[in-house]
């Protein structure tokens, strides 16, 4: 989720401090990501870096970038930022560069206005794992007591399509936050906040891609009736989310991980006795792609800042595997599709870089800038799969005649005429996957050993289907 956005009057000064090592020349390394950090405020200016498949950056020609307004995220061909009335997009060079302005719309010319908007008014927004949807939060404007999640469609020209809004109406003085998108893109999550209460709110996403506003859900856990749950963090594959638990409302979080159900209901079989107790005063926090790892940063004061790195385990509690960073301050954590962790500190003015696999963890480098307050990864090797030209189905994973081992990583995207109803993923008369308004596959299934005919099925409401199919061994 994103921080909320912190002015610092700090002069800019930009320079770079490796701990192991020069950056080798772009030509002698793969990109395996582009790497945007806008330091001071949500109109300054805006760093470019490509990371390297070892976790070097490598300054973008033409960086620094002055869209002037807050960075949202990118799909790698338009980049997109939001300022106080207005979306925009920008083209995106093939070295990573932000370009000229494609085109920009007014947010609050359509419904859910009144919830922001003003001079107290806050917007935000996010970018669905697709690329295709970006979801804009309004609230604390005219009425002070609602926030609106509108839905814009990005157009592959730049444009934008306004889709729909959905309002949470809240105390006054209350407000949400922004939303946590299952990598499926079936459900969200987000905060509801009032004073010291928080609750977690959900979403469904229509075959319009409009986030639907469901209810405040009832998270709860064997033992939970003393806690409060907060920063609701969607899984990018399976259906999880991981709430940081608040007992008495105070002190450090224990992390609690829930299953998702039918109609964004969440259930957990994890205890106060076997959920981790963090150590940190917790921020932001964040899946890595494959959704094996959990990172948390903490803000301090000491003790309290810092980063940690779970095990994601499923249903079972997360188990800590790394402290980094102890003592140092940390705002804001993403990840790219090659392992790295990237994570930016005001305290310090740095970005840290690290690589983390399974079996090690390694700090590449850290960078000085000011004040960074935004940070967004865009990964090059892709984590979800292109959009189909047409009608059809894209399977990025797994290849045709490939051998894997369980689970296996399903990936792939479908198009249809008048949206995406249901998709589904069968092996003979066995259901394996199905995923409701959304054109994105990105799965874990067990399989046991042996050869597989797999069958994707995308159907419109109207009933029209297109199919595509994978044969595979499981070893």
């Amino acid at each position: 989720m994103l921080p909320a956005l912190r002015v610092s009057g700090l002069a800019f000064t930009l320079a770079l401090v490796f701990s192991l090592g020069a950056v080798l020349p772009l030509s002698a390394q793969s990109s395996a990501a582009y790497v945007y950090v806008q330091s001071t405020g949500p109109a300054g200016p805006v760093y470019g870096y490509s990371a390297s498949s070892g976790g070097q950056l490598t300054a973008i020609s033409g960086s620094p970038f002055k869209p002037g307004t807050a960075i949202i995220g990118s799909n790698k061909t338009e980049f997109f930022t939001i300022g106080k009335t207005l979306l925009h997009s920008y083209a995106v060079g093939s070295n990573g560069a932000i370009g000229a302005q494609k085109s920009q719309i007014g947010f609050l010319n359509y419904s859910g206005n009144l919830c922001g908007g003003g001079t107290t008014g806050i917007s935000d927004a996010v970018l669905d794992h697709s690329g295709q949807y970006l979801y804009v939060r309004l609230q604390n404007g005219s009425t002070g007591s609602c926030s609106a999640y509108q839905t814009f469609k990005a157009n592959s020209d730049g444009s934008f399509t306004f889709e729909g809004d959905s309002q949470v109406n809240t105390d006054l003085g209350g407000g949400t936050g922004v939303p946590s998108i299952l990598g499926n893109e079936t459900y969200a999550y987000a905060d509801e906040y009032s004073g010291h209460n928080n609750l977690i709110i959900g979403f469904q996403r229509q075959s319009t891609g409009t986030l639907q506003y469901l209810a405040p859900l009832n998270a709860a856990f064997s033992g939970s009736e003393n806690y409060t749950p907060y920063h609701p963090d969607a899984s990018p594959t399976g259906n999880y989310v991981v709430l940081q638990e608040y007992l008495n409302n105070s002190g450090f979080p224990q992390l609690a991980s829930f299953a998702v159900g039918p109609n964004a209901a969440l259930t957990s079989a994890n205890t106060p006795s076997n959920m981790p107790q963090s150590a940190l005063n917790a921020g932001d926090s964040s899946f890595s792609p494959n959704g094996t790892l959990f990172a948390l940063a903490g803000t301090g004061p000491n003790p309290g800042s810092g980063l940690e790195i779970y095990n994601f385990n499923g249903a079972s509690p997360l188990t800590l595997y790394k402290k980094l960073l102890t003592g140092t301050p940390i705002n804001q954590v993403a990840w790219d599709s090659s392992n790295h962790l990237y994570a930016t500190s005001r305290a310090t003015n740095k970005l840290y870089v690290f690589t983390i696999t399974s079996t090690s963890v390694t700090q590449n480098a850290s960078y000085s800038i000011a004040s960074p307050i935004r940070l967004v990864v865009v990964s090059q090797s892709a984590s979800s799969c292109s959009i189909p030209s047409g009608n059809g189905i894209h399977v990025c994973s797994p290849a045709e005649n490939a051998t894997v081992s369980s689970p296996v990583q399903v990936n792939a995207m479908a198009t249809m005429s008048g949206g995406v109803y249901r998709f589904e993923l069968w092996s003979g008369s066995t259901k394996l996957v199905s995923v409701d308004n959304s054109g994105v596959m990105n799965q874990s299934v067990p399989l046991a050993p042996g050869t597989y005919h797999l069958v994707f099925d995308a159907r419109n409401t109207a009933g029209t289907k297109v199919t595509a199919t994978r044969d595979i061994t499981v070893k």
